[in-house]
């Protein structure tokens, strides 16, 4: 017996889950999106948006708001390297500096590329819009805490498992097609689609801090700041995530 049935089941409720459920809905169909997650992303992740990703979140109608709490164009406006954030003499000195995602809309290569402008919003930040949007679009059809335990091919599309992890209790979800937006951590596998390939290629550590860093990272129109460690002959890089930033001008495009 199945419980639910939906033209569209989307499985993952990250960027890309609930990307498709805003288009869905704004093409009319029916769909139910379920994450095994309680929340939206807790940590900040990936962070820039380039045109063609803004392209699509304007069509998905939540562009206006993520522009209005991202990063202003004026403060995305290069990327710069630096001697370390450490030790004198060399304590935030400059090596070198480029401009980036536009310079900060006066790179007309860029103007002219797309309509839209670069974005940065941080998945910690950018997830509670997308998730808020797409609530608004399809009440009732964003199920964050239900997780998929078994999906299976049938005649007409798939038939799914799914536990309510707040109330223990499970049902079934029957869709004519079944999108696979959990970075490939459960369907694949399920369905014996693995990766292919070289993995693991490198690895790194993610630092989430609160702190004013402005008497060392004094170049406002810089995002993201490759910082040389020689004590360690590593590199590390530096995000402002804001939402405080300076009073550096700058137009906001939506």
């Amino acid at each position: 017996m199945v419980d639910v049935e939906v033209p569209v089941l989307i499985i993952g409720g990250g960027g890309a889950g609930l990307t498709a459920s805003m288009l869905l809905s704004g093409l009319g169909v029916e769909h139910l999106l379920v994450s095994a997650l309680p929340t939206t992303s807790v940590l900040p992740k990936a962070h820039l948006l380039n045109q063609r990703t803004m392209e699509i979140l304007t069509d998905c109608g939540v562009a206006p708001v993520i522009y209005d709490a991202g990063t202003p164009q004026a403060n995305m406006a290069k990327t710069a390297f630096y001697a370390g954030f450490a030790g004198w003499p060399d304590a935030g000195r400059q090596i070198g500096i480029l401009d980036a995602w536009g310079g900060g809309g006066t790179d007309l290569s860029w103007e002219a590329a797309s309509p839209r402008a670069s974005a940065n919003l941080p998945q910690i930040r950018l997830e509670p819009l997308m998730k808020t949007h797409a609530e608004s679009l399809a009440p009732g059809a964003i199920r964050f805490g239900h997780e998929v335990t078994s999906i299976t091919n049938v005649d007409g599309g798939v038939v799914a498992t799914v536990l309510d992890r707040s109330s223990g209790a499970t049902y079934s979800v029957k869709a004519r097609f079944a999108l696979a937006c959990d970075g490939g951590r459960f369907v694949g596998p399920q369905l014996g689609v693995e990766y292919e390939g070289l993995r693991e290629v490198g690895s790194m550590v993610s630092i989430h801090l609160s702190a004013d860093l402005s008497a060392w990272a004094r170049d406002p129109e810089v995002l993201i700041r490759w910082i040389w460690l020689p004590h360690m002959a590593a590199m590390a890089t530096l995000v402002p995530m804001g939402s405080a930033w300076s009073n550096l001008t700058g137009s906001k495009r939506s």
